[in-house]
């Protein structure tokens, strides 16, 4: 015989019972996801992250209860509605003069841009040293044992990119030794692999062949090979920086919406820096002002050098280096440089994994 529910406490004193769940959207009254453009500025964030090596030690070994694995200052937007999660994520990660952040591995690929560095820093990706100098670019591809190591008499710090720790199983694994030794007879080995990789966005190429790595600490991990994830690699600042002033002087014509843009590209490649996520690098000069348009892709811009205005739905965010802001999926939205010298923008985005899955719209104005 059929259960019979009375009514609606009955149907959700039921659900429950069993083990259901119903989708009851209200019409009108139903909860919305919000997505506001945000921006913090350097001046706010700077005493948080001096403050986090001061008083947040570093373990020295994945027992110290006492101790954290990665000193990372995170950003939330107010702005946002409580259900909604803005698809990217930054972080700040700081590591003192003589500090090691121990080694691990794990599921999500992780990207480095450095805002603070020194030649006598390191981040540490399977045995190889990639220094870290102001602007350089560093890709942990996931499953790659990395650590950080900073030699120098100061503080350094970059961001954080981490993308895919939410797709699958995700996991992380320790270094099998307390500490990780530093190979500096490694520095600049993927680069003499692999050469520089800049290029306009968008714009892919053939594949390349892969030359294997062997990892010191045992073989490497096999992957799916439909998909052609990026080695560990470096994009040192002044080969970006050579790359925008040959096209000024080749007087190549800035892009109408986005003026001088280079996509750090995946070495094997020729597509974007990791498969479903991509930095890029905007160079805008002085006095542009880009057109209307819109993606459905998400990009949280790091204000690198200059000074310069985002217009987001008629808001405009007047930012400096330093800054940060939030750009959701779908926003009409232009660039400005109003002033007399160049302004650099870094980009972290995800419209790779929209093109991945062939959901990629744009829409100009």
């Amino acid at each position: 015989m059929a259960v019979e529910i009375p009514d609606i406490d009955a149907l959700k004193k039921y659900l429950e019972e069993q083990n259901l769940a119903l989708q009851m959207e209200m019409g009108a009254g139903r909860q919305s996801k919000v997505l506001k453009p945000f921006q913090w500025k350097w001046e706010d964030i700077e005493p948080a992250v001096v403050a986090s090596g001061k008083l947040v030690r570093l373990a020295e070994n994945f027992e110290d209860k006492g101790g954290v694995l990665r000193r990372d200052t995170h950003f939330h937007n107010p702005r946002n509605s409580p259900n909604a999660n803005f698809p990217l994520r930054l972080g700040i990660q700081y590591v003192g003069p003589g500090e090691q952040a121990i080694s691990h591995r794990h599921s999500a690929q992780a990207t480095r841009f450095v805002i603070k560095g020194s030649p006598d820093a390191y981040t540490l990706v399977n045995g190889e040293p990639f220094p870290l100098n102001d602007g350089d670019l560093v890709i942990t591809p996931h499953l790659n044992f990395h650590g950080h190591i900073n030699n120098s008499d100061t503080y350094v710090l970059w961001l954080d990119g981490l993308h895919g720790a939410g797709v699958g199983a995700t996991f992380t694994e320790e270094w099998p030794e307390v500490k990780e030794a530093l190979q500096t007879d490694r520095v600049d080995e993927a680069m003499r692999i692999w050469g520089g990789n800049l290029g306009l966005p968008g714009r892919g190429g053939e594949a390349r062949p892969y030359h294997e790595v062997v990892h010191p600490a045992g073989p490497q991990v096999k992957n799916d090979e439909s998909t052609i994830h990026p080695p560990a690699f470096r994009y040192p600042w002044h080969q970006t920086s050579a790359a925008f002033a040959r096209m000024k002087q080749k007087e190549d014509e800035p892009n109408p919406f986005d003026c001088y843009t280079l996509t750090y590209r995946n070495p094997l490649t020729g597509g974007p820096t990791l498969p479903t996520a991509a930095w890029e690098m905007t160079m805008l000069v002085p006095g542009f002002k880009g057109r209307d348009h819109r993606h459905n892709s998400s990009v949280i811009y790091y204000c690198f050098q200059g000074s310069g205005v985002l217009v987001v739905e008629g808001e405009r965010f007047e930012w400096s280096a330093g800054d940060f802001i939030e750009l959701p999926a779908w926003m009409a939205h232009h660039h400005e440089n109003p002033h007399q010298e160049d302004a650099f923008l870094a980009g972290w985005t995800d419209w790779p994994l929209q093109r991945l899955t062939g959901n990629f719209y744009y829409e100009e104005f």
